[in-house]
């Protein structure tokens, strides 16, 4: 994909959201629950969101103390995400970087680029999203994981995990 194709979005989470329908809020509930936990377990401070979109349900997640949020993406939907590049620039050091259904959409030349560029943040953990249809290459194990499942329009179910692994 390029740049015009996320600018494009995603229609299945129109007309709330262009970044598809896993970012409607009413199907975020489950992560908006279990990131916070584990930013309290392992005391985050600060957090490096790569492909943040467009805030809508990062806003309702109840941190369990001060976190300073740094939001980012290829096309900045708001004026508090910073336009970044994941393929060609390294995320900068933080407690914790979320890359979540990111990797996904990216061709293998490029998934790797970008997971490359994640690991070398200095971040202390990474938070990412998998699936089982996701290539071996981006699977880097868990040290805690939750099992999410969301139910598309139509009947394709989509089942995947939320991971952190200590970088």
């Amino acid at each position: 994909m390029n740049k015009q194709e996320f600018k494009r979005g995603w229609t299945g989470g129109l007309p709330e959201t262009p970044c598809g329908y896993g970012s409607k809020v009413n199907q975020t509930e489950i992560q908006r629950e279990w990131i916070p936990r584990m930013v309290d377990k392992y005391q985050i401070r600060t957090i490096a969101d790569i492909g943040a979109g467009d805030l809508r349900w990062i806003e309702k997640v109840k941190w369990p103390h001060p976190v300073y949020y740094h939001p980012f993406d290829l096309v900045p939907r708001r004026k508090e995400v910073t336009e970044f590049d994941l393929i060609h620039e390294i995320p900068p050091e933080s407690d914790l970087v979320m890359c979540l259904w990111v990797l996904n959409h990216l061709p293998e030349h490029n998934a790797r680029a970008a997971l490359q560029n994640l690991l070398f943040s200095g971040c202390k953990y990474l938070m990412y999203t998998w699936w089982n249809e996701m290539p071996e290459y981006l699977d880097l194990g868990a040290m805690d994981s939750i099992t999410l499942r969301t139910r598309h329009k139509g009947p394709l179910k989509l089942s995947y995990e939320m991971r952190l692994v200590e970088c």
